[in-house]
């Protein structure tokens, strides 16, 4: 693919085609480490923006979070005096991977929700297929594309 043109947009591009080439060709069982690689994603997706490009965030209110598949029961604490928004959010997760402040959650055999947290107050806990609509929808609108399925 060469040189990035824009390294702020071609990363998401990048990872949100990481994702998709991931569930082309992922196996099933114990060799299924999509939750690592969603983990993974994150880190990148929520550091660099934040960083470098936070105007790329959009200002979503907390009634909007739905639409990036994150439902407000997930979250428990937004921490002290912060606003309810999808920039806090990012902000908040980015803290917590960070800092590497996630727990996994569910049975033996599978990892159903994530648990994060900062030391701002911040909790939550995330479903994976939730976790995973976030990154696409947080890649797409990053990268100002949209998701492409399977060849």
């Amino acid at each position: 693919m060469g040189l990035y043109a824009d390294i702020d947009v071609d990363f998401a591009r990048r990872t949100l085609r990481i994702i998709e080439q991931y569930d082309c060709t992922k196996k099933r069982g114990s060799e299924n480490f999509e939750v690592t690689l969603l983990v993974n994603c994150l880190v990148g997706l929520l550091i660099m923006p934040h960083q470098r490009r936070r105007d790329l965030i959009p200002d979503v209110g907390v009634g909007g979070l739905a639409e990036w598949s994150i439902e407000a029961s997930f979250i428990s604490s937004w921490g002290q005096g912060r606003k309810k928004t999808l920039r806090q959010l990012v902000r908040s997760l980015r803290n917590s991977v960070a800092h590497f402040h996630i727990e996994a959650e569910g049975t033996e055999k599978d990892i159903e929700r994530l648990r994060f947290w900062d030391d701002n107050g911040f909790m939550a806990t995330i479903p994976v297929a939730n976790l995973r609509g976030f990154v696409t929808k947080f890649a797409s609108v990053i990268g100002q594309i949209s998701s492409t399925k399977c060849d």
